[in-house]
């Protein structure tokens, strides 16, 4: 079974190269993921005690910064390691757990790889956030008789139906993990359905549910404001802002056609929109454009000009500002965003397919809405449809409608936003119960 994964693998490696030359998603370092350390990486992983923790990307990444912090407290004397798959959750990761853990790109799957990675790095525990089944990496760790725990585990409604056409090749990588966290009871029925023993499987709950952090600070607030005109006395006036957030392709249009309908009845609305990969943004910037709005990078914006800016009405009218719309083109700025919306949507889920996390703007008390396709959070996003804490709209004339009604009501937005922080609250606690599992392999 092994070898002819290996084959499968390689042949996939073969046509996925040119791929990631193409889109430039190879970056620095990728060598490291066939274990091809510089000195300087190996002399920091070496002879050393080691807790290995691995995350795919941005979301991952984000989960973990509470999770990371309980952990060095419990086991100071540790080394945490964390290896990260994607180009833009590394980059993320080096900027934000740089001071937490040795940040080094993932391993290939292939058994040779995974071997020297497991022999290298020595862990005495292997943490992997959320649902990621890697065979030769479970085999080498099963080996070595290291403890594996799968942390905010889950399984979406696409990955079960393929999972479960492979099932009967499943269980034996399944059953070499010491412990499955899993965020919901449907997720734990689901890798049991899978082959994973039932007496190994915990329902912990959802880390990216006490993940986030107040952020965002006054000065970002102000710098912002500062893209309008004050008024006469040298005030800023109240402005309102609409973030779309993690937006998907098509989903723009959507945002730009509904906003240029809100401010002809209330042109205190602003709008910053932040697509879910900021490769994108050219397009967006683009687009933007053909709607009569007037881009602005989020990276372009420098404080002290930002707020040195002249704020005095030009000519008498200060329509012009309200035509500029605030790109976001940078990574992990998001959360702070959010933290400074009136009002959110959440984005690829009313074009695309899945969804997108709804927990960040909800921990800050938002309004929320989102469209139909939201199949990779469904029972997050259940949670607060339940508690009448977001609002869900069917197709895009509802998202227009709904959009609007709710930029002319802000008690409907407060109680949208009081509700959300009711279910972060009544959903926290999962890093605890987490370390808890951890603490007894440890």
């Amino acid at each position: 079974m092994y070898f002819l994964y290996d084959i499968i693998l390689f042949i996939y490696a073969l046509i996925y190269l040119p791929y990631l030359l193409l889109t430039q998603r190879a970056y620095p370092g990728f060598g490291m993921r066939f274990g091809l350390f510089p000195g300087s990486i190996q002399s920091q992983i070496k002879n050393k005690a080691n807790i290995w923790i691995h995350a795919v990307s941005v979301g991952e990444v984000l989960a973990l910064d509470g999770f990371i912090d309980r952990l060095e407290t419990d086991y100071p004397s540790y080394q945490i390691i964390l290896t990260v798959t994607t180009k833009t959750g590394l980059a993320l990761a080096r900027q934000r757990l740089k001071d937490k853990a040795l940040v080094v790109p993932s391993p290939i799957d292939f058994s040779f790889v995974t071997r020297y990675f497991v022999s290298f790095i020595s862990p005495k525990c292997y943490i992997a956030v959320e649902t990621e089944i890697w065979p030769n990496l479970y085999r080498q760790l099963s080996r070595k008789n290291i403890p594996m725990v799968v942390i905010n585990g889950r399984i979406s409604d696409a990955s079960f139906g393929r999972y479960k056409a492979v099932s009967f090749l499943l269980k034996r990588c399944l059953n070499q993990v010491t412990n499955w966290c899993m965020q919901s009871q449907k997720d734990a029925q689901r890798i049991i359905d899978l082959g994973a023993n039932p007496d190994r499987v915990r329902v912990c709950g959802n880390l990216k549910f006490e993940a986030v952090s107040r952020g965002g600070g006054n000065s970002l607030k102000d710098c912002f404001a500062s893209l309008a005109m004050t008024e006469d006395n040298g005030r800023l006036p109240h402005y309102l802002w609409w973030v779309a957030g993690s937006t998907h392709p098509g989903e723009e249009e959507i945002v730009l056609d509904t906003y240029n309908q809100m401010i002809k009845d209330n042109p205190q609305w602003r709008l910053m929109i932040a697509p879910r990969h900021i490769e994108r943004v050219p397009q967006i910037v683009d687009l933007v454009g053909r709607f009569g709005f007037r881009a602005v990078r989020f990276s372009s914006l420098e404080l002290d000009s930002c707020l040195s800016r002249n704020d005095k009405k030009e000519n008498g009218d200060d329509h012009d500002k309200i035509k500029e719309i605030l790109i976001i083109d940078t990574i992990g700025q998001l959360r702070s965003l959010y933290a400074l919306a009136d009002l959110v949507f959440v984005g690829k889920s009313l074009c695309g397919f899945g969804g997108q996390n709804v927990i960040e703007p909800a921990f800050y008390g938002k309004a929320i809405v989102i469209g139909p396709r939201y199949e990779n959070f469904r029972d997050i996003v259940d949670c607060f449809k339940e508690a009448g804490a977001i609002v869900q709209v069917e197709d895009v004339p509802a998202f227009k409608t709904t959009v609007f009604n709710l930029s002319q009501d802000v008690s409907k937005r407060e109680q949208l936003g009081k509700a959300a922080q009711g279910v972060i609250t009544a959903n926290q606690g999962a890093v605890g119960r987490c370390l808890e599992i951890i603490k007894k392999i440890m």
